[in-house]
């Protein structure tokens, strides 16, 4: 491997899709848990959302212009984390 990326939550996601953008393919994404998704995943309490206006929890390259509201719930960002993994490709180096 050239680049491994260490962990598939916000950051790691975004870091494998840039640098497969950028041409890097010989790397690997390395993830303790079973699915991708890091604190979106593991923090599923009731009321769990963003602190922050969704608008700006976005990859710029991938922006949700349909966040259901202002301060998203985890599910959504969950969601959203995964359909942009699925949409770049992360999964076929996630290990």
């Amino acid at each position: 491997m050239q680049v491994v990326v260490v962990g598939a939550g916000f950051s790691g996601i975004g870091a494998a899709i840039r640098l497969r953008q950028e041409g890097w393919r010989d790397l690997v994404v390395l993830e303790k848990a079973s699915q991708l998704g890091g604190t979106w995943r593991e923090n599923a309490y009731p009321g769990c959302a963003c602190d922050v206006p969704s608008s700006l929890y976005s990859y710029s390259f991938t922006l949700n212009p349909r966040w259901s509201r202002i301060f998203a719930g985890q599910l959504e960002i969950h969601d959203y984390l995964r359909t942009t993994a699925d949409r770049y490709g992360v999964g076929e180096a996630l290990r």
